[in-house]
């Protein structure tokens, strides 16, 4: 039997590889660096969020929720909700929002915090349309299928009981229709405790929609303590894209080059084959270490896997070998710059 990285080998050699003659476009998946400035941000606290006119939920209950998403990036200590609260009433500071720039300070100094998280959840709306409609479906009218000697006919259960077959018609039948509809509008912003500015400020509207047709459907509907969730959920964590790494797709060219394993290697990252395409190129550097491709490739492969440092050497390696090449020189910088953001 075929071990996997065998039965790879033979797949990409049956698929053939003309179509890496010209270069194989793939996708991979890399983290993105933070949006905004927050270099030097290490520790971070989250107040008491805004919730003007909404009752139903708590602002803490929100705080806990930004906290844990924050916490998640594996980026900031994060102090925990109570912690704030007690340390903030033992300094005699009351809170307000927004906060100031010497409001910020003071409170920066009272929880030893480089910077904090405030902002308003100032809108959650669910709206509901309800009417009847009329739908197409099966109905049974009493009756039962019968053969042609008029006996009704049966099926078999599970438990091998005998069940008579109903006769169902097509009828057109008047049903509830329920549409659910909700937005939330979340402000958000980072301030650094040392001077009191803004770093980042970001507002996030997030809405959807549910249907439903019939008691059945309308049941299986989220309710509206649900929808709150899962549209503040998405508020938060694209908030947290400015402030913390957060996974991209982009898409690579991979390149052939003058090496058989290069270009199988190349067959096997467009199967999503990538440990053994590595292997290959890791081959091909070694058995053609003047060709530039073999690099590249690698460098790709390295990107995917979230190994910048090594990424940005397989491509200085690839320049090296072609100096001229603007797609090296792109990928080099493209590196460099990822590699200085993310510490």
């Amino acid at each position: 039997m075929l071990k996997r990285g065998e039965r790879a080998l033979a797949v990409a050699v049956c698929l053939g590889l003309n179509s890496c003659t010209q270069g194989t476009r793939v996708t991979i998946e890399r983290l993105q660096p933070p949006l905004a400035n927050v270099s030097g941000i290490r520790e971070i606290a989250i107040l008491p969020i805004a919730m003007p006119d909404l009752n139903l939920f708590s602002g803490p209950a929100v705080g806990e929720r930004i906290a844990a998403v924050v916490a998640d990036t594996n980026r900031y200590r994060v102090m925990r909700n109570d912690q704030v609260a007690r340390l903030l009433a033992q300094v005699g500071i009351n809170y307000a929002y927004p906060p100031d720039t010497a409001l910020v300070r003071k409170i920066g100094a009272a929880l030893k915090v480089d910077a904090v998280l405030f902002g308003e959840l100032e809108q959650f709306n669910v709206q509901e349309e309800q009417r009847l409609i009329k739908v197409r479906e099966a109905v049974w009218g009493g009756d039962y299928v019968r053969d042609h000697n008029g006996a009704v006919v049966t099926d078999r259960g599970p438990d091998g009981e005998e069940t008579p077959r109903k006769r169902f018609q097509k009828r057109l039948v008047e049903k509830d229709h329920l549409r659910r509809y909700a937005v939330l509008d979340l402000h958000l912003r980072v301030a650094d405790t040392f001077v009191g500015n803004v770093i980042c400020a970001e507002s996030e509207t997030e809405s959807g929609s549910w249907e439903g047709t019939g008691a059945a459907e309308v049941a299986k509907m989220p309710a509206r303590e649900v929808i709150f969730e899962l549209l503040l959920d998405r508020g938060i964590k694209k908030f947290v894209r400015q402030i913390a790494a957060h996974p991209v797709e982009e898409e690579r060219v991979l390149e052939p080059g003058l090496f058989h394993a290069t270009r199988l290697g190349v067959e096997l990252a467009r199967n999503n084959l990538w440990d053994e395409a590595m292997e290959k190129w890791l081959q091909s550097t070694k058995a053609k270490p003047d060709d530039p491709a073999a690099y590249y490739d690698l460098g790709v492969g390295f990107e995917r896997k979230g190994m910048f440092d090594l990424a940005y050497k397989a491509y200085q390696n690839a320049l090296a070998r072609k100096p001229q090449s603007t797609h090296y020189i792109k990928a080099v910088a493209t590196m460099q710059k990822l590699i200085k953001e993310m510490k």
